[in-house]
């Protein structure tokens, strides 16, 4: 596979480049500059006319349901919707029925995950009281749930510090006090119309100053992350305290405003935040201060939403598209914001290959973007299983219009 004139950061310049894939091996065979002579041509030649070129994306929190919540997503639907938004790799949190906290759990999914073949679909092990000891210690990606949210698998302080105590690899953790989340759910007796005075910015707050103590108790070489942040208190505390952590589309682009607009379809945990502590946390992600957008896809079924009230929105096939069309128009430094937080620093942060950018002799994940493309968002065209979005009916600039996984595409819209 052949493509041109793509637009590849090169050291400190974005740099007109022809690159050539192995698709046997799946491996960038060269990145040049001059045309391609005859023995450098290929049976598939996609002239990109200066689209941006980045290394694939990596979402490190999705939900992809399947077995029990099939009717929600399943693996294969979920894995489509990935390609479709330029991810080449998604890692799928464990809150699923029946939950995967063990060797049995994660054989069954891995057996299922392995049909799949054109991304990448690592399972992250749920932490609480029952999981496999052995693993905690030999598994590499863990969540916990510090505060009760889909699937209600509660996490401990306990089990948290036996994590550190085991030196476990990773730990993803949803912070919200839930103690105070019970409190605030018997002060406000609608849990739709006061879902974000539940689970108030203090919820988020108070469980990361909690947790932090804790990590800071003990020497450890465990890696404690935190997801969806959406405070500017947060951000702060955690860069001060050297943790990772992540910020999703939704809390950077919607506000308590769009929530009166949307009701069920814009409720998620942690809820969409006042609009004057959205611009903060815009601010901060233009200034370079978030490092990684992860989209917490999070798809429940049109009848749960509207019956149940379920908290969580899909995500996939639009995040990047909602992110670029904020930062529109994009400029060479807008796009490196891009690369960075999509692809570069998770890759980085889960220990995965092309974290340093596109180079010979790597594999080819790779996603190509148009920022000037025009798209609506319309659920029937969505290959998320759930078929909604909150938003539908908008109209977004800038989008993945090409997807390679291991040297073969996995989408085409070019």
């Amino acid at each position: 596979m052949l493509l041109t004139n793509s637009k590849v950061k090169i050291q400190d310049k974005y740099l007109r480049i022809n690159i050539l894939i192995n698709e046997e091996t799946g491996v960038i065979q060269k990145t040049f500059l001059r045309a391609p002579n005859s023995k450098q041509r290929s049976e598939q030649i996609f002239n990109l006319k200066g689209k941006f070129v980045i290394p694939g994306l990596v979402d490190i929190h999705s939900h992809l349901r399947d077995f029990e919540e099939s009717s929600k997503e399943t693996l294969l639907t979920g894995a489509k919707a990935a390609a479709a938004g330029g991810y080449t790799t998604v890692f799928d949190m464990p809150n699923k029925i029946p939950p995967m906290l063990n060797l049995e759990d994660l054989d069954r999914f891995t057996k299922k995950a392995n049909k799949i073949s054109f991304i990448t679909i690592i399972p992250y092990l749920m932490l609480n009281s029952d999981t496999n000891s052995y693993l905690l210690s030999n598994y590499s990606f863990f969540k916990a749930y510090f505060g009760d949210t889909t699937g209600n698998y509660q996490t401990t302080e306990e089990d948290i510090l036996n994590f550190i105590k085991a030196e476990g690899k990773f730990l993803s953790i949803h912070a919200e006090d839930n103690a105070l989340i019970e409190l605030n759910t018997k002060k406000y007796n609608d849990r739709v119309k006061h879902h974000c005075e539940i689970r108030g910015p203090s919820t988020e707050t108070k469980a990361i100053n909690r947790i932090i103590t804790l990590k800071n108790s003990l020497k450890s070489n465990s890696s404690i992350h935190f997801a969806h942040i959406t405070l500017k208190e947060s951000v702060i505390s955690l860069i001060s305290n050297f943790c990772s952590f992540e910020a999703t589309p939704h809390h950077l682009s919607l506000n308590r405003d769009d929530y009166e607009r949307l009701g069920t379809w814009g409720k998620m945990n942690p809820p969409l935040r006042s609009k004057k502590e959205q611009h903060d946390l815009w601010n901060l992600y233009l200034n370079a201060q978030i490092p990684i957008i992860a989209t917490d896809h999070a798809p429940h079924t049109k009848n749960e939403k509207l019956e149940v009230f379920l908290s969580g929105i899909p995500g996939l096939e639009t995040a990047l598209a909602v992110i670029l069309n904020k930062l529109k128009p994009i400029s060479e430094k807008k796009m490196d914001l891009i690369m960075n937080t999509f692809s570069l620093n998770p890759r980085k942060l889960m220990g995965l290959s092309n974290s340093s950018g596109i180079q010979e002799n790597e594999i080819a994940d790779l996603t190509i973007i148009d920022p000037l493309k025009e798209k609506t968002v319309l659920a029937d065209e969505l290959k998320t299983k759930c078929e909604w979005s909150p938003w539908e009916g908008q109209k977004l600039c800038g989008w993945p219009v090409l997807t390679i996984h291991k040297g073969h595409i996995s989408f085409n819209e070019i």
